[in-house]
């Protein structure tokens, strides 16, 4: 149990040390002067500083279940550890699920086909989660389970449909590939004759988060069918990754944002292209006023893109790129 208490303190640490190394990024982009309150800055702070109360929680939790026999923890304790842990998962996985689905609402010039999309898969996601615990873990007694010296639960399932941790797994594999493939589909194809610094943040970003959350899955999906020491770890080091990938990913946005309003200002040119394709405002002031802007924006904006020659595209493209680098992600 006590290799449980350390692997809890350094969950702790790795996500105290990434704030303290994005600290100064933090300050500058996201508690700038003046403050406003945002969907998207909402969300940062949520995954920036919600795995720091978790792993609070369960430090507290694992610190209750050590007594220093070496015997089995009450299994009222290990019960508590296992809830906390599955819900705080789910928390962490839909904030980075949000965030990612924002940048991709955006990207898509805030489509109302790809806008029903996205929530569908998110209520899908929230409600398939629900229905789940409902029917696989909040049912479950304590007494139904024998959980080990290290509080890791045995439970055998006779389908892997019928594993919640197997079903967490699939699901959340199954929504990083689709956000991934819109991503790369608009990047990498319907804006193809296009080049500017943006796309490659996030088909980067993208690519990093996806491959993040594969080897995170991994490592669950192992954990579950090997249930030794090592597993103890997954946990504590997931809800750092999540929150390290997620928050990098904001501030590399709001980076580029803010780069590019800077060289705007001192050039103070007029931008005599509108970028219909990506509609992008700066976080910090519209954020997500999807009520009163969307509608209007959708029905009013008619804005074409007359494609140069060949000969001025790449003139054509720094010129526009520099509206695109002044704008931040909602």
């Amino acid at each position: 149990m006590h290799i449980q208490l350390i692997a809890a303190v350094l969950g702790l640490v790795t996500t105290g040390c990434d704030i303290a190394l994005t600290r100064r990024d933090e300050a500058l982009y996201m508690w700038k002067k003046p403050l406003r309150i945002s969907f998207v800055r909402c969300v940062f702070i949520f995954m920036r500083y919600l795995p720091v109360a978790i792993h609070i929680i369960d430090v507290v939790l694992t610190g209750m279940s050590v007594d220093g026999t070496g015997q089995v923890p009450a299994e009222v304790y290990c019960m508590r550890i296992l809830i906390s842990r599955y819900f705080a998962s789910y928390c962490m996985v839909v904030l980075l699920e949000l965030a990612l689905m924002l940048r991709v609402f955006a990207l898509y010039d805030r489509s109302r086909v790809i806008g029903v999309f996205l929530l569908f898969l998110m209520v899908s996601r929230i409600a398939g989660a629900v229905y789940h615990t409902m029917q696989r873990v909040l049912r479950l007694e304590a007494m139904d389970i024998n959980f080990n010296s290290h509080c890791i639960p045995a439970l055998t399932f006779n389908h892997g449909s019928s594993n919640p941790v197997m079903v967490f797994v699939c699901a959340e594999l199954t929504i990083q590939l689709v956000i991934l493939a819109l991503v790369l589909k608009r990047t990498v194809w319907d804006l193809r004759q296009y080049s500017h610094l943006l796309f490659s943040v996030l088909k980067r970003d993208g690519l990093i988060i996806f491959g993040a959350m594969g080897v995170a899955m991994i490592a669950i999906g192992v954990g579950e069918a090997k249930k030794g020491t090592a597993t103890l770890f997954v946990f504590p080091l997931f809800i750092s990754l999540i929150s390290t990938v997620g928050c990098h990913a904001i501030l590399n946005l709001q980076k580029l944002g803010s780069a590019g309003a800077d060289a705007t200002e001192e050039k103070k040119e007029p931008e005599l292209t509108t970028f219909n394709t990506m509609h992008l405002t700066t976080w910090d002031e519209r954020t997500f006023q999807i009520v009163d802007y969307l509608p209007n924006a959708l029905e009013n904006e008619i804005v074409t893109m007359r494609e140069p020659p060949s000969s001025s595209r790449d003139a054509y493209t720094e010129r526009t790129g520099e509206s695109l680098s002044q704008m931040s992600f909602v």
